[in-house]
């Protein structure tokens, strides 16, 4: 009885690990690049335009991550 509660009890830690770390890899990070194009694509008012033809970054991106082109 106490060795499977242990097993059990060392599953839930697995799992909940498991999830905080697929947590913490979805959140993007923008490179420095990245971040300059979300800047001058805000800045220069060609963030539906200019943005999406170099395909440096998403539109969704700079607005989610730095709240330009939103």
């Amino acid at each position: 009885m106490k060795n499977s509660a242990l097993i059990l009890f060392l599953i839930l830690i697995l799992i909940a690990s498991c999830k905080q770390e697929v947590k913490d890899t979805t959140k993007t990070q923008l490179s420095e690049l990245q971040i300059e194009a979300c800047n001058s694509a805000d800045a220069a008012k060609t963030c539906n335009t200019r943005l999406a033809e170099v395909g440096i970054v998403l539109k969704e991106d700079c607005c989610g991550e730095l709240g330009k082109c939103c």
